[in-house]
């Protein structure tokens, strides 16, 4: 259903056609943005906080099985960039500080 909402019912390509775009080229994926956004209170009304910490223990179910969450890796890359710093080459700290004279 994804495939077919973040596809064809949008007017962007599916996985199969985005690969023929492709070409073998091992780029980046040809595609637009699907995002898809619910508020649960709007829904479940009072009973939201009960449900949504269902949610957490299925998360937290998934987590124990070692499996990773959308996502996880990402907050956890940002959390030790933040505690340890960003390290780039000196050639690109160089343009973005040409960038900051402007």
């Amino acid at each position: 259903m994804v495939e077919l909402i973040a596809g064809p019912l949008i007017g962007d390509l599916t996985s199969a056609e985005s690969l023929a775009f492709d070409a073998g080229s091992q780029a980046a994926p040809y595609h637009g943005e699907l995002i898809i956004v619910m508020d649960p209170r709007r829904f479940l009304g009072e009973a939201a906080a009960q449900h949504l910490a269902r949610a957490e223990t299925l998360f937290a179910s998934i987590q124990g099985q070692g499996a990773r969450l959308p996502s996880q890796r990402r907050y956890q890359a940002r959390a030790g960039s933040a505690e340890r710093g960003v390290q780039l080459p000196r050639a690109h700290y160089d343009e973005l500080r040409a960038l900051v004279k402007r």
